[in-house]
């Protein structure tokens, strides 16, 4: 079923929140954590487990209200329980919001947080899990690429995650056009980083082009370097480069010649 002429195929009517059904007009992809409505098949129900009724999905979807509505910006979630549920899917670790039904768990039952330990070596020095995860999301960053937006942009947290979504960039040859926003592992800065990387997802909407990369947000840093130190390991090669932290000047300057590009291109607007 395709939408009429002039018509954007969303659900808002029965929920407060816009939740795209067709992905016709989207221009810019936001790949957020997967949550724990995962399991319930729709990562925007905060309710379903927050008391205060909120998360990383909804501060997307309000931060970027009218974008969403005109259906220009589509989200997606890095999401390991594919792993459990459907290992060989070609569509991989990357769940778009038109397809959140993937992740249901029939039990009902939270899937858990994809915490450190999952990720970490095996006894014998097997890296099995955050291996399987990459070549997911190589999948999956393949699958999107396919699709032809103009940008795709990722805020995900979970250490394992980002790891593996950049190493799978990396060997889809997309790490120098998909922009990588890298940020603490802890929950409790998730919000104001949505609100911090806003305004380069709506520039990216409206037509800005950003150079794609790795960028720590400066005012997360201090935070992502005292989580570093928690970490014991040695990474293998496939994922350490990705693993290493910018010096606060280096995090500045990139995080600066980012937000400078988006305010002269909306001068030219």
């Amino acid at each position: 079923m395709k939408p009429a002429k002039g018509q954007l195929w969303l659900i808002m009517a029965r929920n407060p929140w816009i939740e795209l059904h067709h992905l016709s007009k989207a221009r810019v992809l936001l790949i957020l954590p997967c949550n724990a409505a995962a399991c319930i098949g729709n990562y925007f129900r905060a309710e379903a487990y927050s008391p205060k009724g909120w998360n990383t999905w909804r501060e997307a979807d309000v931060n970027l209200q009218e974008l969403r509505k005109k259906g220009l910006v589509a989200f997606a979630a890095v999401d390991s329980s594919t792993l459990e549920t459907q290992p060989d899917d070609p569509r991989g670790a990357i769940v778009l919001e038109t397809e959140m039904e993937r992740v249901r768990n029939p039990e009902g039952e939270d899937w858990g947080a994809p915490s450190w330990r999952w990720f970490k070596p095996t006894a014998s020095g097997k890296w099995g899990y955050l291996e399987e995860l990459t070549e997911a999301l190589a999948r999956g960053v393949r699958r999107i690429e396919e699709m032809g937006f103009s940008q795709v942009m990722a805020l995900v947290n979970p250490r394992g995650y980002f790891l593996a979504l950049a190493a799978a960039a990396s060997i889809c040859q997309v790490i120098d056009q998909w922009v990588l926003f890298r940020v603490p592992a802890h929950p409790r800065w998730l919000i104001p980083e949505v609100r911090q990387v806003a305004p380069q997802v709506h520039a990216a909407a409206q037509g800005k082009n950003f150079a794609g990369g790795i960028y720590a947000i400066p005012d997360f840093l201090p935070a992502l370097r005292k989580e570093d130190r928690q970490y014991r390991h040695p990474l293998p090669q496939t994922w350490r480069e990705y693993a290493l932290l910018p010096s606060m000047r280096q995090a500045r300057r990139r995080w600066e010649a980012l937000t400078t590009h988006w305010q002269r291109g909306e001068d030219h607007d």
